[in-house]
């Protein structure tokens, strides 16, 4: 038995494009950003399980759930724990003014290491904690063999596929994902009360001997990782903090 998540990044946003630390200031779509979730909404309503789109409440998120719940005609709950890392007074800030104003913070991050919390800044721990709350809340709604499409944010995002993977780094870097890319996890049931193989598991389920609620654990399969073959030529800008090669072709 399976359940399966679209974890899904926002449409490029006015931030993205100027190419600011967004964290929690709310930066609208680009008008290429709302093309990109239509795009991604197309994608999305090939698949017939998701039965529920769940979003970020910020506006460059819920604008392109918004657009994907339209297409498949499902209704938007909106979670605050999704929201971006609080970046505190470096947000609104490009890599320059970063640089400049805070270099420590601008060295750590080139190292793909957490700093010491600035003053207003949300912090890591506090961080996880809410984003690998949320996700867990998720996990345990979701019907077995059933999908849900969760937009969010690349630190977010990053912090679930570190911690489903086995992941320890630190950091921001590990994984680098672009505007209206799709993520597609299969969970697949592995342990249930106790129960350590995987035919007795269904065996106990086909005759109800293991009741809703009892305690499940899960191995996660990366499916898709950061997957933008519905864009075509409609990608966007690549993260803030990213500086590498791209082909001429996006």
């Amino acid at each position: 038995m399976s359940k399966y998540i679209w974890l899904i990044r926002h449409g490029e946003s006015e931030g993205n494009l100027e190419g600011r630390i967004q964290g929690w200031q709310d930066f609208p779509l680009t008008n290429r950003g709302r093309r990109q979730a239509a795009r991604l909404a197309e994608r999305l309503a090939e698949e017939n399980a998701i039965q529920e789109v769940i979003t970020s409440p910020l506006a460059r998120a819920a604008t392109t759930a918004e657009i994907i719940g339209a297409v498949l005609g499902l209704p938007i709950r909106y979670d605050d724990r999704l929201k971006e890392y609080n970046f505190g007074p470096i947000e609104g800030l490009t890599k320059a003014e970063i640089k400049e104003q805070f270099p420590l913070v601008w060295a750590a991050w080139q190292l793909n290491e957490f700093w010491e919390p600035l003053p207003g800044e949300e912090g890591e721990r506090t961080f996880e904690q809410r984003i690998r709350a949320a996700m867990t809340d998720i996990i345990n709604s979701l019907a077995e063999e059933a999908a849900v499409a969760v937009v969010m944010h690349g630190g977010a995002m990053n912090t679930c596929v570190r911690s489903w993977l086995g992941i320890n780094e630190r950091g921001w870097r590990t994984f680098a994902f672009d505007n209206a890319s799709v993520n597609l996890v299969q969970l697949q049931a592995k342990v249930l009360s106790g129960l350590d193989d995987d035919s007795e598991q269904e065996a106990f389920r086909m005759l109800g001997f293991v009741e809703q609620g009892d305690q499940v654990e899960y191995n996660y399969r990366m499916v898709l990782l950061n997957d933008t073959s519905h864009l075509g030529g409609l990608m966007g800008s690549r993260p803030a903090w990213f500086s590498g090669p791209r082909s001429s072709k996006t």
